[in-house]
């Protein structure tokens, strides 16, 4: 998965010297939260509307305010990620420095942004939310091989999506598979939770949407 996959494209951008009060009334416009500042193309900065609405709060009249660029309210040098750069890494990055939205940067051209929501577009269609079918979750132990662990669970079914996380404390692997058609008795059993002690993982099968 790439960035250029998720972002979001084409993007509006600002002039860094546009005065603050005309790039909020432009984001409120456009129902937008940040926006990549531009000078000859180039990326220079990001300006957010919380930042403006904390520059303003009640005094969007006030004339000192008024005649602030939004150069004076960016923040420069923003993080930047590339089209090509891999989506996890960029997800990675926006969850280490809490930032809620990347420039994407192409030969020194501003191409995209990636956002939260896109992040959460991705993640859906990574779980299959979308889609119809019966969904099975299963857990299978750590020493046991997982694709072997998983196949034999689920048998025939024909896999739409498949989700995994390992859990280091309870050392096993949790697993979420979205199937075509209708879960059969023999899978339901085969993912049921079994006795206490049994070496064979323990899981369910739900049918209808997660």
């Amino acid at each position: 998965m790439y960035v250029r996959e998720w972002m979001s494209a084409p993007v509006l951008t600002i002039q860094s010297r546009v005065p603050a009060a005309v790039a909020l009334e432009f984001m409120e416009k456009h129902n937008i939260r940040r926006l990549p500042v531009v000078e000859s193309g180039a990326l220079v900065g990001i300006v957010t509307r919380s930042d403006l609405n904390t520059l303003f709060g009640k005094r969007k009249a006030d004339r000192h305010l008024q005649k602030k660029s939004v150069e004076e309210v960016m923040t420069p040098g923003p993080w930047t990620v590339s089209p090509d750069d891999t989506f996890e890494s960029a997800a990675l990055l926006m969850l280490r420095h809490k930032i809620s939205g990347l420039p994407v940067v192409s030969s020194n051209k501003v191409v995209g942004i990636l956002t939260e929501s896109d992040v959460f577009r991705a993640f859906a269609a990574i779980l299959g939310l979308a889609e119809q079918g019966p969904r099975v979750t299963m857990h299978i132990p750590e020493a046991e091989d997982l694709l072997e662990g998983v196949r034999k669970r689920v048998g025939r079914m024909r896999i739409r999506s498949l989700v995994t996380l390992f859990n280091p404390r309870a050392k096993r692997w949790e697993v979420a598979v979205r199937v075509r058609g209708r879960v059969g008795e023999e899978a339901k059993a085969e993912t049921k939770p079994e006795a206490k002690g049994a070496s064979k993982a323990e899981g369910k099968a739900e049918d209808g949407k997660a």
